[in-house]
């Protein structure tokens, strides 16, 4: 799964998980190679802010495949991707939302257009506000300043 999900999110990359110790798995850890398309195959630790945030999303949803949890809450995963992979992301977000619901904090508008609700929250006479914005199609979103 976690290989499928890369490929996935990355447009063709490979990314794996071994065992350090396979003789013994209890006594070691697991070590995650990723390989980003055009890139050469390496260990996570080697990765970037965006390649660690495409593998850590990837290997949340393998997870999820195996120990289900009925949502997710994301603060800003897509800070640190260009606009191509958060597209993907956010694709294979929405193909899993069927089984489970996915809350995200994002500030990029690739993410907003694809979301089934949108809610905003912004600060007004000392308090915390929500707007709930149902989402059908792609919608332009405008930024409004409270009065």
């Amino acid at each position: 799964n976690f290989s499928h999900l890369f490929s996935r999110v990355t447009g063709g990359g490979d990314g794996r998980l071994e065992l350090q110790k396979s003789e013994d798995p209890f006594s070691g850890g697991v070590d995650l190679y990723l390989q980003f398309p055009g890139k050469p195959m390496r260990l996570g630790s080697g990765a970037s802010g965006g390649e660690r945030s495409v593998a850590a999303i990837a290997y949340l949803l393998a997870i999820q495949r195996f120990l289900k949890a009925p949502f997710y809450l994301f603060d800003e995963i897509d800070a640190h991707l260009d606009d191509l992979n958060t597209s993907r992301l956010a694709e294979v977000l929405k193909d899993n939302s069927n089984e489970a619901q996915f809350l995200m904090v994002s500030l990029k508008d690739i993410m907003v257009h694809k979301a089934d609700r949108i809610y905003g929250v912004f600060a007004q006479g000392g308090r915390s506000r929500v707007l709930a914005l149902p989402m059908k199609g792609p919608q332009k979103v405008e930024e409004t300043t409270p009065p």
